[in-house]
């Protein structure tokens, strides 16, 4: 069942279990001024370190909502402060979610909400089994997730609970019939 909840993050390709995410969430965040209603930022008003690390949404910075932009360029403030290689993953993160299209993005939010709302134990069971999906050789997570994909509803939940507490199979499961 872990490996299933793994293979539909890596399909939608958020790393749900590493806290500072870089996907562009839309879950309100309180603040200080969170009744305030917020002006729209301009890009240019950025810091050059947050315009490089948001260059990815930058085509579509004028048609954020004011909150979300005010987010990101806090984030973004943070992240400046991050190593080279962090910085590279979050801005390849942005860049992954400024091409995904908005069913996508949706997908990709429904799983953020469904991780965090698991418990403590079932997320790190999760993020284990992420990682061990991680490691398989492309062409093998490649195969896995494209068998995910051809599986209906049930299939699905029939191999999830078939494999449950099972390590990662070096080969996707078999072409059951349908």
């Amino acid at each position: 069942m872990l490996l299933a909840v793994a293979c539909l993050f890596g399909a939608s390709g958020a790393v749900l279990a590493q806290t500072n995410s870089a996907v562009p969430m839309q879950r309100p965040t309180p603040s200080a001024d969170a009744g305030a209603e917020k002006q729209p930022l301009a890009w240019s008003r950025l810091s050059d370190g947050q315009q490089r690390l948001l260059a990815p949404l930058q085509g579509e910075w004028d048609r954020m909502q004011p909150g979300r932009q005010h987010r990101l360029a806090e984030h973004a403030l943070h992240w400046t402060t991050l190593p080279p290689e962090r910085q590279r993953q979050i801005q390849d993160r942005l860049t992954r979610w400024s091409k995904m299209t908005p069913e996508q993005r949706r997908q990709v939010r429904e799983n953020a909400r469904a991780f965090h709302n698991l418990t403590p134990e079932q997320r790190a069971k999760v993020s284990e089994a992420f990682r061990k999906f991680q490691s398989l050789p492309p062409e093998q997570r490649r195969a896995l997730r494209e068998r995910w994909r051809t599986m209906t509803p049930e299939q699905r939940r029939r191999w999830a609970i078939g494999h449950a507490d099972k390590p990662v199979p070096m080969h996707p499961p078999a072409q059951q019939s349908h």
